[in-house]
C-alpha cells in the first residue's frame, strides 16, 4: 500500500466522504488527491470502515511481526533439534546460528531463556576460576603420580602438591585420582602380578564357548568407529551371550577407558550380576588398562581376551557390530550427531524386542531370555 506520500488520516477522511455519498470528483477536488488514488484505497479498504484503516504504526507492527514469524520458521528449519530436548542440544544449535539472527528471536524459536544462553556463551569465553584451577591441580596431580611412576597415593601425592604451593585436601586429590583413572601399584601389586602371570598362561577365559547354560554367566563386550559429518564417533557395547541380548552401550567422541569403564558399570548395575561372571573381549588397550581391570576385580568379575589378531575369539561382538552396520548405520545418512545417537539406540531397541536370531531358535533376546526367566521361576 503506497501511503507514505499521503497521511492515513487523510485516507480515512476521504474514505469517510465516499461512504457518506459524496462523490469521487468532489471528494478529489476538495482534498487536492488524484481519483485514481481515491478508487485504489476504496478498493483496499472496502471491508472496513474508515476508522479501522490500520495506522502507518500498525502496519509497520504487523510487518515486524511477520518478519519474526518467518524467521522463527527458519530457525526451526536450520536445528536440529525440538523445543522438547536438552537445553545443553538447544544451546549447541542456538550457537551455531548466532551471526544469522537476532538472540531474542533465537531463544524464543527454541524456548530458551535468553539469561541462560548469555551465561552459556560467557562460560565459553570465559571459564570460571573454579574450572581452570581444577584442570591445573588435575594436570599436576598426574604430572606427580606419573614422575612416581604410578607408586604414590592420594597422601603421598598431596604432601608433593603442598610442597610446590597448592592449597588443596585429599579428598579433592581422591576425586581428580578417580576422574583420571589412577590408582597406586603398591596395594595391588601382588595380585595384579599373580593375574598377569595367569593372563600369559591361559588369556581366554572364554576360550569360544559362546553357547551359555544361563543370562549373566559371561558377558562379551567391544569398540567399534563410525563417522558422522565428518567426526568419528565410538560406539562401546556389551552383550549377553545367553540370549545374545545388547544390555549396555555408549557412544562417545573418544575411545577411552572412561568409555569402557563407563559402560561396564552401566551393564553391571542394571543386571546386578553373580560372582561367577565372566567378561571377554578383545586386548584393547582400554580393556588391559589398570583402571578397567581394578573395576573388574573389585565387582569380582574374571576378564577373559581374545588372543592378538584373532577375532575369531569375540565373533559374538564381532557378528553384532556387522549387523549394526549393515542394517542400519550404513544404509543412513545423519545430519547430526542428536540424529545419530537416536537412531542408533532405537536400533538397540529394535535388535533387543524385534529381531529374531538364529542362535535362539529365531526368537528374539528378550523373547529368548523372558523364556529362561519364566522356566525358572515358574
Amino acid at each position: 500500500m503506497k501511503t507514505n506520500e499521503h497521511p492515513i488520516e487523510l485516507v480515512q477522511k476521504c474514505c469517510a466522504e465516499y461512504y457518506d455519498g459524496k462523490p469521487v470528483t468532489e471528494i478529489s477536488k476538495e482534498n487536492q488527491v488524484a481519483r485514481c488514488t481515491i478508487y485504489r484505497w476504496l478498493k483496499q479498504y472496502k471491508n472496513l470502515s474508515p476508522d479501522l484503516i490500520p495506522t502507518q504504526r500498525a502496519l509497520s507492527d504487523l510487518r515486524k511481526k511477520q518478519q519474526r514469524t518467518e524467521q522463527i520458521c527458519q530457525i526451526l528449519k536450520a536445528v536440529n533439534c525440538t523445543a522438547s530436548d536438552p537445553v545443553s542440544v538447544k544451546l549447541s544449535e542456538l550457537e551455531r546460528l548466532l551471526d544469522q539472527y537476532p538472540i531474542r528471536v533465537l531463544c524464543d524459536a527454541l524456548e530458551v531463556n535468553r539469561g541462560t544462553f548469555y551465561n552459556h556463551m560467557k562460560s565459553k569465553q570465559e571459564p570460571s576460576l573454579r574450572t581452570q584451577r581444577r584442570k591445573d591441580l588435575s594436570a599436576a596431580v598426574k604430572e606427580v603420580f606419573e614422575e612416581s611412576h604410578g607408586l604414590f597415593g592420594s597422601d603421598k601425592i598431596l604432601a608433593v602438591l603442598q610442597t610446590q604451593g597448592y592449597k588443596t585436601s585429599k579428598k579433592t586429590v581422591l576425586d581428580i585420582m578417580h576422574d583420571l583413572g589412577l590408582s597406586s601399584f603398591r596395594t595391588t601389586a601382588k595380585a595384579d602380578y599373580k593375574k598377569w602371570v595367569k593372563l600369559q598362561g591361559n588369556p581366554n577365559v572364554l576360550n569360544r564357548q559362546f553357547n551359555v547354560s544361563a543370562p549373566n554367566t559371561a558377558w562379551v563386550g567391544d569398540c567399534t568407529q563410525f563417522a558422522v559429518c565428518g567426526k568419528k564417533y565410538h560406539i562401546c557395547a556389551i552383550l549377553d551371550l545367553y540370549a545374545r541380548k545388547v544390555i549396555a552401550y555408549k557412544i562417545s567422541p573418544r575411545a577411552s577407558t572412561q568409555l569402557v569403564t563407563a559402560t561396564f558399570k552401566q551393564a553391571f548395575e542394571q543386571r546386578k550380576p553373580g560372582k561367577d561372571l565372566i567378561f571377554h573381549s578383545d586386548r584393547g588397550c582400554q580393556y588391559t588398562s589398570q583402571a578397567f581391570r581394578t573395576l573388574l576385580r573389585d565387582y569380582h568379575v574374571t576378564q577373559s581376551f581374545s588372543k592378538g589378531g584373532t577375532p575369531y575369539d569375540n565373533g559374538v561382538m564381532e557378528s553384532f557390530f556387522s549387523s549394526l552396520k549393515q542394517e542400519e548405520l550404513y544404509r543412513s545418512s545423519y545430519r547430526s550427531e542428536n540424529e545419530f545417537k537416536k537412531r542408533v539406540s532405537e536400533y538397540m531397541k529394535f535388535y533387543n524386542k524385534r529381531r529374531p536370531h538364529r542362535a535362539n531358535q529365531y526368537k528374539t533376546p528378550d523373547e529368548a531370555e523372558n523364556a529362561f526367566n519364566e522356566k525358572n521361576t515358574g
